[in-house]
């Protein structure tokens, strides 16, 4: 298997503006989830990824069972260029593919390419709190918590990055 390599340089100086309110739901949420017994905290596998349009008419996702969609493609692209120990949001990604969050985010749920090249868990809600990972709400979070700390970001204690890295590490230069 070749591996493409891709020199990433610091992203552009974020024009996010001031954090968003916590959603009492997501702290609701976070208090809830269940830690399970085994973190996978992998960033480092390499899944094999199809960059030609031929092989990408043939690739059948190993979680569906079905052919990944031209869309889902779409996200998958533009996920991809999240840098380590940098996040985005589901909403950023949904502004620049002229989308919605949740659309962005059934796809990336359907991830066969995680953790790399296709960081699904470098996506986060818009404010900023962990969010889903691989469908799941209640204790994948805390797999999902774990890459993202391997990477160098920080949360608090109910599931949201750090005030002092949401503007700082937030990526939105999407190409």
């Amino acid at each position: 298997m070749q591996v493409a390599v891709r020199t990433v340089s610091a992203p552009a100086k974020s024009t996010r503006s001031a954090s968003k309110p916590r959603s009492a739901a997501h702290v609701k949420l976070f208090e809830s989830a269940v830690i399970p017994d085994t973190i996978d905290d992998d960033v480092e596998t390499v899944i094999e990824f199809p960059e030609t349009a031929e092989a990408r008419s043939t690739y059948v996702s190993f979680k569906s069972g079905r052919p990944v969609t031209e869309f889902q493609y779409k996200v998958y692209d533009l996920c991809k260029q999240i840098p380590r120990g940098y996040f985005t949001t589901y909403k950023a990604m949904s502004d620049h593919l002229e989308s919605g969050p949740r659309a962005v985010g059934n796809a990336l749920a359907k991830n066969p390419f995680c953790p790399l090249p296709v960081p699904c868990h470098r996506v986060l809600t818009s404010d900023c709190y962990i969010g889903g990972f691989s469908g799941d709400k209640k204790s994948k979070i805390f797999w999902k918590k774990a890459k993202l700390e391997k990477e160098g970001l920080e949360f608090d204690e109910s599931g949201f990055v750090a005030a002092a890295m949401q503007e700082s590490r937030f990526f939105n230069s999407f190409e």
